[in-house]
C-alpha cells in the first residue's frame, strides 16, 4: 500500500489534484481491506501552490552557475523581480547566532549535512530537519533576505529534496529553497575562498483553504466473553 501511494499516486500536496486522487484510492483500499464501513470525512486544509518553476543562479567572479533548487513548502515567493544578494554560509544555528551582525540583507545558506554517525537514516533526517523547518525565521530575525537549505537527503545525486517550513509570526517571511547536494558542495567550496551572490526567483503562495478529507474505516468487533 505504501509503495502504491508513494510511487503510483505520487505527490499529494494539500489541495492539489494528487490529494484528491490519494483520497479516492484510500477509500477504495479501506473497503478492499475489509472495513465494515468506510467514508470520507470533510475538513479544511491549507492550499499552498508552487506557482511556477523555481530558479536560482550563482555568480562567483566571472563564473555563472545555474543551481538546482526547489522552494520549501509553505514558503513565500520572491515576487516577479526575484531577489539577488550576497550569500552567507553557516553550518549550524550556533554559527548563525555568532555571525548575526553579518546576516542583514543577505541570503543565508544552511549547509548542515546528515550526521553520518547516525546509522538509522531517519534519525539523521530528524536531526537536520530543523534547518528547513526553523531556518527561514531564524535567519529573518537578523535581517536575512532569503534562505538556501542543504537538501534533507543522503543521496549522491543533485535532485533537491523539499518539505515544509514553519514561519514564526514574530519575524518577516522570507523566500526559502532547498538545494541539491552537489550544488550545495559547490557553493560551500566557493564560499570558503571567496564571496558570491545568488539570484533566485520563486512563486509560492497560499490560496484560500480548501476542502480535503480524512479517510475513515470502521471495524466492528464483538465483545469477548470470559
Amino acid at each position: 500500500n505504501l509503495r502504491v501511494l508513494t510511487k503510483e499516486i505520487g505527490g499529494r500536496l494539500a489541495g492539489s489534484p494528487g490529494m484528491y486522487k490519494a483520497e479516492a484510492w484510500g477509500l477504495q483500499a479501506m473497503q478492499k481491506a475489509g472495513a465494515d464501513n468506510a467514508w470520507k470525512q470533510p475538513c479544511l486544509v491549507p492550499h499552498w501552490v508552487r506557482g511556477g518553476v523555481d530558479q536560482a543562479t550563482a555568480f562567483s567572479g566571472k563564473e555563472k552557475r545555474k543551481l538546482d533548487v526547489v522552494a520549501l513548502g509553505n514558503s513565500i515567493g520572491t515576487g516577479k523581480q526575484g531577489l539577488q544578494a550576497d550569500v552567507l554560509l553557516v553550518n549550524s544555528f550556533e554559527e548563525l547566532d555568532a555571525k548575526k551582525d553579518q546576516v542583514s540583507g543577505k541570503i543565508v545558506f544552511y549547509n548542515y549535512a546528515f550526521n553520518n554517525t547516525m546509522v538509522r537514516t531517519f534519525e539523521a533526517y530528524s536531526d537536520a530537519n530543523k534547518y528547513r523547518g526553523q531556518g527561514p525565521s531564524r535567519a529573518a530575525q537578523y535581517g536575512a533576505k532569503g534562505v538556501i537549505v542543504r537538501s534533507m537527503s543522503h543521496s549522491t545525486d543533485n535532485n533537491p529534496h523539499t518539505g515544509s517550513t514553519r514561519y514564526d509570526s514574530a519575524y518577516a517571511k522570507i523566500p526559502a529553497v532547498a538545494i541539491g547536494l552537489r550544488d550545495a558542495d559547490w557553493l560551500t567550496q566557493q564560499l570558503t575562498t571567496s564571496s558570491l551572490q545568488v539570484s533566485m526567483k520563486t512563486n509560492g503562495h497560499f490560496l484560500p483553504d480548501t476542502t480535503g478529507h480524512n479517510i475513515i474505516g470502521e471495524l466492528k468487533i464483538g465483545r469477548a466473553h470470559v
